[in-house]
């Protein structure tokens, strides 16, 4: 079921500035991606090595850029099912397995070209190990668990609070597995220390823009976290029922919430609180909601997952829709596409609120090279030389020269498709050219520059 929801509708939105810059690092060498890496993105290097080779095999379309999210979140949905059967039963796994695959946050960052679904899937594999080890400890899972941790922080840094999750389960539940289980973990996070020594050097310029933490974010986290208030509220009320001193229950709600809980404090003093960075307690209220249901009798158990389910369709639209990625790419393409004429130029807002510096991939990723304008600012293209930001001409009006008409692409919406347009652009157009039309999708203003007759 979760492959099955995840496939529905994979490639319907564009690639967001995010999915772009993973598309653009396999565009580029293998001697370019290291130097890339060596500047930005390096905490998830390893995922962009993954994807760079997955490329090569299988082509960069959207489809195949999603693809192996899918993949990772449908091996989820199976290690929450052997968690389950590890907790007790079938049935334990099954109703586990059923929520996880139900909630429109699994199918929204299974259909994400991004290492999100990586994480969840070992964060899984490193929960199951963790009960496997606490029914008997031996070196093959010792060393299976901390292979499981170093590919878990190998694909996102942050999601390495998950041991804070498991430092407690182990505490509360089997206190003498605690030194045996402390150098499994620490084995798993020695190979991540130059990742960890990196990604701090690149932290100012990578997560400097996310907001600190205040009732917002907290708020927007019970509404948002699982796809839908409705669908969230009933998970988190089975999710919280199913809470005991027994070793599934403990392990599962430490997983579902110890590690949001510690990265809202941390989000309050530095900025790195985004709920996509814990997304893998998921796996955690899933099991607990297995806890309970298995616990019912056979009808309330289908029922209550039926409701869970109806409750969820309103989130598994909503997540297919453009608008969930925080930008419509495709609208953008289809707006140059359907009004080009040979001879346009395009100029970039390089500088705008938020990923601008990505708007380039957008026309390099969709438009065939006879189909799109001209570039008439780019002096060094993007990705080159270790820079992932491409450097642009300063002489705005030597390089229009007589270029009749110039697209203006802006991420963010802007009444005057002009306004706060970085460097001289917005002087030099001005002068030069009327606005003949703009439009605004979701995250971006698009508009179409005409030459000024001569006086």
């Amino acid at each position: 079921m979760t492959l099955v929801l995840s496939v529905i509708g994979l490639t319907g939105p564009g690639l967001w500035a995010d999915e772009l810059a993973t598309w653009g690092i396999t565009t580029v060498s293998w001697a370019e991606l290291w130097r890339q890496l060596d500047g930005t993105d390096a905490t998830i290097g390893p995922y962009y090595v993954l994807i760079r080779v997955w490329t090569t095999v299988f082509g960069d379309s959207d489809l195949s850029l999603r693809l192996p999210s899918v993949l990772a979140m449908a091996g989820t949905a199976a290690i929450v099912g052997l968690i389950g059967i590890r907790l007790g039963s079938a049935r334990i796994g099954l109703l586990a397995g059923l929520t996880f695959a139900i909630l429109p946050i699994t199918t929204r960052y299974g259909q994400e070209a991004r290492p999100y679904a990586f994480a969840v899937l070992a964060a899984a594999v490193a929960t199951l190990l963790l009960l496997r080890m606490m029914e008997g400890f031996t070196l093959g899972i010792a060393l299976a668990y901390a292979a499981a941790v170093m590919v878990l922080g190998a694909m996102h840094i942050v999601s390495l609070l998950m041991l804070a999750a498991h430092g407690l389960a182990v505490a509360i539940h089997r206190r003498k597995l605690l030194w045996r289980w402390t150098p499994s973990a620490l084995a798993g996070l020695i190979p991540l220390i130059p990742l960890i020594l990196i990604g701090r050097r690149q932290q100012g310029t990578q997560i400097s823009w996310i907001p600190l933490t205040d009732l917002h974010q907290l708020e927007a986290f019970g509404t948002d976290f699982f796809g839908g208030a409705l669908v969230g509220g009933a998970v988190i009320a089975l999710g919280a029922a199913a809470v005991s001193r027994e070793r599934g229950p403990v392990v599962a709600a430490s997983l579902a919430a110890v590690p949001a809980a510690m990265l809202m404090l941390l989000g309050s003093v530095t900025h790195i609180w985004l709920q996509r960075y814990v997304l893998y307690t998921i796996v955690g209220w899933a099991v607990l909601v297995g806890l309970l249901l298995a616990r019912r009798g056979r009808l309330a158990a289908v029922v209550t997952l039926a409701t869970l389910a109806v409750l969820a369709l309103p989130g598994q639209a909503e997540v297919r829709k453009p608008e969930y990625r925080y930008q419509d790419t495709k609208a953008v393409v289809a707006l140059i596409e359907r009004d080009f004429q040979p001879g346009d130029g395009i100029v970039y807002g390089l500088k705008d609120r938020g990923p601008g510096a990505l708007n380039r991939d957008i026309v390099a990723h969709y438009l065939p090279a006879n189909r799109r304008p001209t570039d008439l600012l780019m002096d060094r293209p993007m990705r080159t030389d270790g820079w992932m930001v491409s450097s642009e001409h300063q002489d705005v009006a030597a390089r229009l020269g007589e270029t009749r008409r110039v697209w203006v692409l802006r991420l963010g919406e802007y009444g005057d498709p002009l306004d706060d347009l970085d460097g001289s652009k917005k002087d030099v157009l001005k002068e030069r050219y009327d606005v003949a039309d703009s439009w605004w999708t979701t995250g971006y203003t698009v508009a179409l520059l005409t030459r000024k007759d001569p006086v």
